[in-house]
């Protein structure tokens, strides 16, 4: 095997492009610069989305609140859609920065750097350069769907961090011998179990279906049957503790946890959870990888120059392409799922596009063609846009203000483009190309444009406006907006109100949860008990049907009428309606 060994690293190719010290500082200066303007400053600029972020806002929170750390419950509800780690990661931000928007999205963001500094050991330890090193981490920073799921509040950032590392860990290990690779194939271990721990079998599946082409590819077969015992142990004696304790306190939790999320997931067809067709993740693959994939020709003609011999190269395109497949045969499937793919992709750009520009030195682009006109033309139309709300502005406050704002990033990022293509060296432009999208992805949170958005989507500072109201009232919530509601208004007593949603499974299995869901038939004598100093209030994300079937209610019975609150997609109905403050 060490022959073997010697021989492959013989050929692991890497683009030869000459170095330079300068670019090599500028590029260890830019990474945690990057990081800090991506994933940290802009966490608390834009509005709670519902209902994933509001959903693992939730769960933490109640984990503090009851000191119940094992089971996972939302809204008082078991709730076994994931294991823990990921909660357990918010609960401890929560308790050292406070339950807000910031301490909420800190775990993705600090797990994408960890996902990319990881990616820095593997360039570095098989290049010897900083350069490379960097400007792949800062590709990895500067995609799209890298930049959104590293800022936003569910697990997605923190699994992918740990798949990371334990496949990264298991290369070094593969790579070394003695001690080391025993050192590494621990780490690897301890790695999936973390993962595992966050989201479940996926720890698994996604290293398995990697190495193990891989190492088919390498024509090591042999090592199939013997690294994995050490990570597979490893990984077991991490979930071990947790898993029993669980089991304990909830039978239940692993088979639905198995058979429900995994297996019904992954084969249910028409009935899975969120059905797409097999080729959903293409789009979204070249959307994610924005705008690294408008280089793709370029980046294929330099891998194809680097050629597939070096057994990292192999590894990379395995851990790219075969996950991004195992998905698309998945009966169920989310943008988020693919994130794994992303890192290794990083790398192949990063080299790709440093070993075209070698060859190809003078080779223009023109991208900014393209953004530096449509600067100009945003900063043009910004005094002409809307201030009122009413009238369609983009942003509640009126802060057109933001518009120019994007429209100096274009031109900006114009800038960067144009002062690229002006320079020899193939490592100093791509890293000047990481540049203008990195500018755009830290400002992007700040300038979201609320305005457009419906209520429902961003309830939560809406919902905080009524907390003196609610924290008095009995709250009936239908599934949609229960996870914001239980958010904005801690004090409140919540049930849910004529649809379950996610919390079906939870209600129908235990009876200690049965009172917390009541469908419409069991509605009006809900009614008889609302008072002055008890109102009752009911919140909906279907304004038009629901009121009218409040209105129905009122006439058949011959009840007081409510008082009704509408705005962009939500409903709030207070009885009785003196209850509701004029101006909330």
């Amino acid at each position: 095997m060490n022959s073997m060994k010697s021989m492959t690293s013989m050929n692991s190719t890497a683009p030869n492009a000459r170095r330079s010290r300068s670019t090599e500082r500028l590029a260890i200066l830019l990474v945690p610069l990057l990081f800090i303007g991506i994933f940290i400053l802009p966490l608390a600029l834009r509005p709670m989305v519902v209902p994933d972020e509001a959903r693992y806002a939730v769960i933490p929170s109640e984990m503090i609140e009851t000191g119940e750390w094992v089971v996972p419950h939302l809204l008082g509800v078991r709730y076994f859609e994931k294991p823990v780690l990921g909660y357990w990661m918010t609960a401890v931000s929560f308790l050292g920065f406070g339950e807000n928007a910031f301490a909420l999205r800190l775990p993705a963001a600090l797990m994408t750097g960890f996902s990319a500094g990881v990616l820095m050991m593997f360039v570095r330890r098989w290049t010897r350069r900083w350069d490379l090193t960097a400007i792949a981490a800062m590709v990895f920073m500067t995609s799209l769907e890298v930049s959104i799921l590293g800022t936003t509040a569910i697990l997605d950032a923190p699994f992918t961090g740990m798949v990371t590392a334990s496949i990264a860990f298991f290369f070094f290990g593969w790579r070394a011998t003695g001690p080391p690779r025993f050192g590494w194939l621990v780490a690897s271990g301890i790695a999936c179990g973390c993962a595992f721990l966050i989201k479940g079998f996926l720890a698994i599946a996604i290293p398995g279906i990697v190495l193990a082409p891989w190492l088919l590819w390498q024509r090591e077969w042999r090592s199939l049957f013997t690294l994995p015992w050490v990570p597979g142990i490893a990984a077991i004696l991490v979930v071990l503790p947790w898993g029993f304790a669980v089991h304990d306190r909830a039978p239940e939790f692993w088979d639905y946890f198995f058979w429900v999320e995994h297996i019904n997931r992954y084969t249910g067809g028409a009935d899975a959870q969120h059905p797409e067709e097999w080729w959903f993740f293409i789009p979204i693959f070249a959307l994610g990888l924005f705008p690294w994939i408008l280089t793709l020709p370029f980046v294929i003609l330099g891998v194809r120059r680097l050629g597939i011999q070096s057994p990292e190269i192999r590894l990379l395109l395995c851990w790219t392409f075969i996950p991004l497949a195992f998905f698309s045969f998945s009966s169920g499937k989310l943008p988020t799922y693919i994130l794994p793919c992303f890192a290794p992709a990083a790398v192949l750009i990063t080299f790709g596009l440093v070993e075209f520009f070698a060859t190809a030195p003078k080779k223009r682009t023109y991208g900014e063609w393209i953004l530096i006109p449509l600067g100009l033309l945003l900063m043009a139309i910004t005094p002409f846009m809307p201030l009122d709300p009413s009238l369609g502005s983009a942003w509640n406050d009126g802060g057109e203000w933001r518009l120019a704002i994007l429209a100096t990033v274009l031109l900006v990022w114009g800038f960067f483009d144009h002062r690229s293509q002006s320079t020899l060296s193939p490592t100093r432009r791509v890293l000047l190309g990481t540049l203008g999208p990195a500018l755009g992805f830290a400002v992007a949170p700040a300038c979201m444009p609320t305005g457009w958005m419906k209520i429902s989507k961003a309830p939560v500072a809406w919902l905080e406006r009524l907390s003196p109201l609610t924290s008095r009232s009995l709250v009936l919530v239908d599934a949609s907006l229960m996870h914001a509601a239980r958010w904005a208004w801690p004090e409140a007593e919540i049930r849910l109100f004529s649809s379950a949603g996610e919390l079906t499974w939870g209600i129908e299995n235990f009876d200690e949860h049965g009172d917390w869901f009541i469908e419409d038939s069991e509605f009006p004598p809900f009614l008889d008990g609302a008072t002055l100093g008890r109102p009752l209030v009911i919140l909906t994300d279907d304004p038009q049907g629901q009121r009218a079937w409040f209105e129905q209610l009122v006439t058949t019975n011959d009840l007081a009428a409510p008082a009704y609150l509408v705005d962009r997609g939500v409903l709030l109905t207070v009885w009785p309606a003196e209850a509701l403050p004029s101006a909330p």
